[in-house]
């Protein structure tokens, strides 16, 4: 089994970096010495010390299949798929076709694994409705999909089945929050329940952003989160990303958050127009493994020119994996007006 050695220091940028990343083997336990701690991972990874030793089932998937050895045959346990996404105490996971018959089992046998679980919600299909949102399915615990999650000293209200949201930008978040210098003006496009506004508020208080979104529940959510965190610099703004900057926020950021990965690239004239002088634009996309930045940055070159400006890339990088043969990407780029 490999995993990565870590000093006991930087463990937890670490742990963070691989779960966003999707490289933790989350199947296995976490081993640490009295200087080192010891991840286990997919796959070697470039830049980080990954040695070989025997790996442990973690007692989370262990305890799982154990409880599930009398529900299900040995068939049906090597379809089992052991992973989810953790929102708050809301478990979001998949059931594969041949055990749905077998869900509700799966799903209370889930909730006896850890005792912060609440809720365990099933996947129904992709996230492909105007507003994002994944159609979730309650299987076992509590009757809801609202949750408070906590990022960065951060508290976020949200409902899994009507907002979009993301637990793996969690080091995208904190990355951008770095980077803000005093008292920007940053539009926050496709702001969703303000993850990143939260983010950056909290680190700058002297910023002055204004968040847009198109959900209404996103929006509604937004607001309380604003509440929540005595967030005083951020303004929550409903509609489209396209129509609120062009009739009111020409050349006015600083920075531009661009969170959207299907389709940001659409409004990179938005952003051009959105753009102060020296302005910095962070924009999301999936791509390709193979060759990934290059489609996106003659796109951003290309809306450049035609708004008589100059784009300088200033930074890509790999987000996440995303799909087989896709990842999630960002670029951040400058605009010269």
């Amino acid at each position: 089994m490999l995993f990565v050695k870590v000093p006991l220091k930087k463990a937890e940028k670490v742990r963070q970096y691989l779960a966003e990343k999707n490289l933790y083997a989350s199947d296995y336990k976490t081993l640490r010495d009295e200087e080192n701690v010891y991840f286990p991972v997919i796959r070697k990874i470039k830049g980080h010390d990954t040695v070989e030793m025997e790996g442990e089932k973690s007692e989370k998937t262990k305890k799982l299949r154990e409880l599930l050895l009398e529900v299900l045959n040995e068939e049906e346990l090597e379809n089992l798929v052991t992973s989810y996404d953790l929102i708050g105490d809301i478990a979001i996971i998949e059931i594969p076709e041949e055990l749905e018959s077998r869900e509700k089992q799966i799903g209370n046998a889930l909730l006896k694994t850890n005792k912060r679980l609440k809720v365990i919600a099933k996947k129904l299909g992709r996230v492909d409705s105007e507003f994002r949102v994944r159609p979730l399915k309650v299987i076992a615990g509590e009757n809801r999909t609202e949750t408070v999650y906590i990022e960065h000293s951060c508290r976020m209200k949200l409902d899994a089945a009507k907002v979009y949201f993301s637990v793996r930008l969690s080091t995208e978040r904190k990355r951008i929050a770095e980077l803000v210098k005093p008292q920007e003006n940053i539009l926050a496009l496709f702001a969703g329940v303000g993850p990143f506004p939260l983010v950056i508020s909290k680190k700058h208080p002297d910023a002055n952003i204004v968040a847009i979104e198109l959900n209404p529940e996103g929006v509604k959510y937004m607001k309380e989160n604003i509440r929540l965190n005595k967030a005083k610099n951020i303004t929550a703004v409903e509609g489209d990303a396209r129509k609120i900057v062009l009739e009111k926020y020409r050349n006015f950021a600083d920075r531009i958050l661009m969170p959207l990965p299907r389709s940001a690239d659409e409004f990179l004239d938005v952003a051009i127009a959105g753009a102060r002088n020296g302005c910095t634009v962070h924009i999301y996309n999936f791509a390709p493994i193979e060759n990934p930045y290059d489609e996106i940055e003659k796109k951003i070159l290309n809306e450049a020119k035609k708004a008589g400006v100059k784009a300088e890339i200033v930074n890509k990088k790999t987000v996440r994996p995303y799909a087989p043969k896709i990842v999630q990407i960002v670029i951040d780029f400058r605009i010269m007006k």
